[in-house]
């Protein structure tokens, strides 16, 4: 650990889809990346396959595979994993399960995971379950998925996605049991970061890739920073 790290004070690094500026986001490269960069966390995309594995993608449809410009999308709620593990992304990279992302990350960083279909808390739950030392938790946003797997594993941290400023947060927060508010970049100001403190609920940005405007949140008090360059926000932030 350099003299950077010892003395970071700043909002926490969040790697959203990995060091995604530097590889194919959603990878496995684009997590070790991030790692070797010193993000305090990764965030990802999951769906689940037909037959309930839980797989690190944004879109719920897979693009041509490599060299295959033009092929059929397959949704990947339609493939089985044993299907799945067999495509390639026109990277060349493969789909990783979420439970190999929790297997390379272990205890390096908090991951963020962002459920993007209904109807799989069940699979997330038991992949939580099944990797109790990892430093795991869930968003969305539709609400009613992190609440749900809350009530299913009550251990669970959870948070709400927001793309609009909030009129309210009692509507959106009150009853949700979340600890954390994701919050668009550009909707954020110190009125709403000292708001969101005052319910006891972290605010985390999304996503933050302008220096400037970023060293402007730090100085609202924004707990985390999700950003495709994690490495340079790092730097930018500590120096």
């Amino acid at each position: 650990m350099d003299s950077t790290e010892q003395s970071w004070v700043g909002p926490r690094i969040v790697a959203h889809r990995g060091a995604s500026r530097d590889a194919r986001e959603n990878t496995q490269r684009a997590f070790a990346l991030a790692l070797e960069q010193g993000a305090d966390g990764i965030e990802l995309d999951v769906h689940a396959t037909r037959d309930g594995v839980c797989v690190v993608h944004h879109d719920a449809h897979l693009p041509p595979e490599a060299g295959e410009a033009g092929a059929r999308r397959d949704a990947i709620a339609s493939l089985s994993w044993a299907e799945l593990e067999r495509r390639l992304l026109p990277s060349g990279d493969p789909i990783p399960s979420l439970a190999s992302v929790f297997e390379l990350v272990g205890a390096r960083a908090t991951v963020y995971v962002e459920v993007k279909a209904r109807g799989i808390e069940a699979e997330v739950v038991s992949l939580l379950d099944a990797y109790p030392d990892v430093d795991a938790a869930v968003h969305a946003f539709d609400h009613r998925i992190p609440v749900t797997i809350q009530r299913l594993r009550p251990a669970t941290r959870i948070g709400l996605l927001s793309s609009s400023y909030p009129l309210s947060l009692d509507s959106v927060l009150g009853g949700s049991g979340a600890q954390t508010l994701w919050q668009h970049v550009d909707q954020i100001d110190g009125a709403l970061v000292a708001a969101v403190h005052a319910r006891g609920v972290e605010l985390m940005a999304w996503t933050a890739n302008d220096i400037p405007h970023a060293r402007q949140l730090a100085a609202w008090g924004v707990d985390g920073l999700c950003t495709d360059l994690p490495g340079a926000m790092r730097a930018a932030l500590a120096g």
